[in-house]
Parts: C-alpha cells; sequence; structure tokens
C-alpha cells in the first residue's frame, strides 16, 4: 500500500538538524506561564502531548528574551531572560526530546503592541516614534474573560505611544536576542526562532508603513531587514553553526489582520536581503500562504521568498489537511509546513494523517488554548495554573 502523503512524511534535513519529518508546530501564544515568566508543569504537559502525536518539529510561544527594554509583550507570557526561565524550559525540551522530536524556542519583543500592563510604566519601543492603533487581543471579549475565568470588567487595552530605539539601542536589544538564544540552548532547545512577523518590534522594522527611519536601518528592503540580520549574527556567534536559528515573516500583523507589503518586488527585496544572513531557514506566517494579497503578481509570498532569498522555507497559514501539506511542498511553497490551530485541538493530527482514515476533525476553539489535551504524566487538571490577571 502506497505511503499517504509521502512527501509530508519523509525526513527534512533543516540547516543542523535533521527532522523525522516535515511537520511542524506553529508557535501559539496560550500566555500560560507563572506570572514571573517561568515555564509551568502544565506547559511541559501541553508541548509533550504535541510531540507524542508525531510531530517533526516544534516551535514554541513567543518567549521574552530579556528583562530589559521593555521586551515583555503579554501578560503570563514566557520568558527565557532568567535561570527560573531556564529550568523551566529544561523541563520542556527534555519532554519534547523524549518523543522524538526537535524544539525551538521563539524569541520576541513586542515593540509597539506590547501590553502596557507590562511594561512597568515604561512606554514601548519600535522602529519609529508611532503608536498602534490597536488593542491587545485578549481584552474586551466576553468569551475569553470567560475561558479564563476572569470577574469583573474587562475593559480595551490600547497601545502606548512608541518611543524610537536609536542606533545604540538597537546593538543592545540584538545583544539581548543572543543572550536569551544563549541560555535558550543551555535549556536543552535545538535552536532558536526569531520573530519578525505579525506585528511585533522586528516586524516594526521590516514593515515600511511602520518603519520611518532614515538611517541605515530605515528607507529600503535590505536597511529594514538589517535589525533583524544583526540579531541572527549575534545569535550565531553566541550560540555556534549546530543549532538552528529561522526567522519568522508575515505581512499581517495584531494590530492590522490585513497588512501588506508594498509588492511582489519588496518580497523579493526581503529574501534577497536574506540571502547572506545567519538564518537557516525562513518561516512564513499568513492566513492563508496562497494569497499573497497582491495584485501585480499571484506567485505565493513563500514561494517568491524562498526562490530570491535560497532558504529553505517553514509555510503555514490555510494548512488544515494531508492533502493541503502534501500540495505546499510538491509545489515548492514549502520544505516544512507549520500546522496551528488544528494542533491545538487534535495533538495527534501527524497520525491521524498519517492514517488516511476519515476523521471528524473539530472546528478552532479559543478553548483549546486555554484547556488543550496535556500529557496527564507530567501535568494532571487539580495542578494547573489559573493565573490572577488584573482588569485595568
Amino acid at each position: 500500500m502506497a505511503e499517504a502523503f509521502p512527501t509530508l512524511f519523509s525526513p527534512a534535513n533543516l540547516g543542523p538538524l535533521t527532522l523525522r519529518n516535515r511537520i511542524a508546530m506553529a508557535p501559539l501564544t496560550r500566555q500560560m506561564a507563572h506570572a514571573d515568566g517561568t515555564p509551568t508543569d502544565e506547559m511541559a504537559a501541553y508541548y509533550a502531548r504535541r510531540a507524542r502525536g508525531g510531530l517533526g518539529l516544534i516551535i514554541t510561544e513567543g518567549t521574552y528574551e530579556q528583562d530589559g527594554w521593555q521586551s515583555k509583550s503579554y501578560m503570563s507570557q514566557p520568558g527565557i531572560a532568567t535561570d527560573a526561565h531556564v529550568a523551566g524550559w529544561s523541563r520542556v525540551c527534555d519532554a519534547v526530546h523524549a518523543h522524538d522530536c526537535r524544539i525551538i524556542i521563539q524569541l520576541m519583543h513586542g515593540g509597539r503592541v506590547s501590553d502596557p500592563r507590562v511594561l512597568n510604566g515604561q512606554p514601548p519601543v519600535s522602529a519609529s516614534a508611532t503608536r498602534s492603533e490597536g488593542w491587545s487581543l485578549y481584552t474586551d471579549n466576553s468569551y475569553e474573560k470567560d475561558i479564563r475565568n476572569i470577574a469583573g470588567e474587562w475593559p480595551k487595552v490600547t497601545f502606548g505611544q512608541a518611543r524610537a530605539l536609536s542606533v545604540a539601542d538597537i546593538h543592545e536589544v540584538a545583544d539581548g536576542f543572543a543572550a536569551g538564544a544563549g541560555r535558550a540552548i543551555a535549556a536543552g532547545a535545538d535552536g532558536v526562532e526569531v520573530h519578525g512577523a505579525n506585528g511585533y518590534l522586528l516586524w516594526q522594522f521590516i514593515n515600511p508603513a511602520t518603519n520611518l527611519r532614515t538611517d541605515e536601518f530605515g528607507g529600503s528592503a535590505e536597511n529594514n531587514l538589517r535589525f533583524a540580520k544583526l540579531i541572527g549574527d549575534r545569535i550565531r556567534a553566541v550560540i555556534g553553526p549546530d543549532k538552528l536559528i529561522t526567522l519568522r515573516l508575515s505581512q499581517d500583523g495584531v494590530d492590522d489582520f490585513v497588512g501588506a507589503w508594498p509588492g511582489v518586488a519588496y518580497a523579493k527585496a526581503i529574501g534577497a536581503a536574506l540571502q547572506n544572513s545567519a538564518f537557516d531557514a525562513l518561516h512564513w506566517s499568513s492566513f492563508d500562504y496562497l494569497t499573497n494579497r497582491q495584485t501585480d503578481d499571484a506567485t505565493p509570498m513563500p514561494t517568491v521568498i524562498g526562490r530570491a532569498s535560497g532558504k529553505p522555507m517553514i509555510t503555514n497559514g490555510g494548512i488544515a489537511t494531508g492533502a493541503q501539506a502534501e500540495a505546499a511542498l510538491t509545489s515548492g511553497a514549502a520544505d516544512i509546513v507549520a500546522i496551528g490551530r488544528p494542533i491545538f485541538a487534535h495533538p495527534d493530527w501527524p497520525y491521524i494523517v498519517r492514517s488516511g482514515a476519515d476523521y471528524d476533525w473539530l472546528p478552532f476553539d479559543r478553548k483549546y488554548v486555554v484547556q488543550p489535551p496535556l500529557d496527564y504524566g507530567l501535568a494532571y487538571p487539580v495542578g494547573l495554573a489559573d493565573p490572577l490577571w488584573p482588569t485595568a
């Protein structure tokens, strides 16, 4: 009998890593760490359960890499900034590795879309002195409030006016990413992902709509990528050649769901600028990788960027079935597929797909973020963290 989806379930080399298949778990925000950012036993159980489901690679939720520079983005966000964080992530990494799965920790900085409740009274920082017109996704929402057991009013939380990072600041933030990467490797991770997508700090540099700089860190695709490349170089110097470094990219952000770059030519220039970077692979994030939001060329963005950069592509967005995953791989739009929401609800997604059996897939629901299937050998419901978030 022929293998169902043979490309999807073939081994893959990704930078220095060999993966047992081409299925990655996309980074999925959960906000379930302890208040100080230390990963919980529940997080170990959550990631272990998905590794046990047959994944080749896990890319963790966005993790703040340093305590300074207003790096933290969310309430109950995990960090990799302290020894306690390293110990917590070590338990997660060990649990994932026990199931023949690789794991990389995503390093992120919220920039201008950081929740002001985590900034200790400081203004957010960004590429330029701009202010996001959006609001924190996890406020002003009665359903989110209910599933998180929050009592009382939970008002919309808007973002503050950002301060533009100076060139000296940029270098210090890059050093913070590198130090965080070193701690991630000390925790047992197989590498790191630099979050340059979805509206966060590096996206704010890469996107010409939010980067108004006229120095070497703005004004062109090459200059807009300079900060991300600097971070990649600093990380490589710390962790060496044997660990994976990826960069996540997107057109849209948490405060701009329909965001678009200025044409496919800009995407090609982004790819070209990344040819000589320290990143082993690039990770495209979208709602649907086949829809590139451009009128001049319908080629999927991960295809455009992959060709221009010569880098392997991890592709996310609009991939929920084995057939869709196989098509992304065989079309040249992906070397690895990143599956997000379906793996929240179905941690055995790889094995279910590989079986070829008909399956009654559950529609995605935000409750799977807060109450996902867990590996109960590592954590059990009575021991799960229930953080008390401030309501204003």
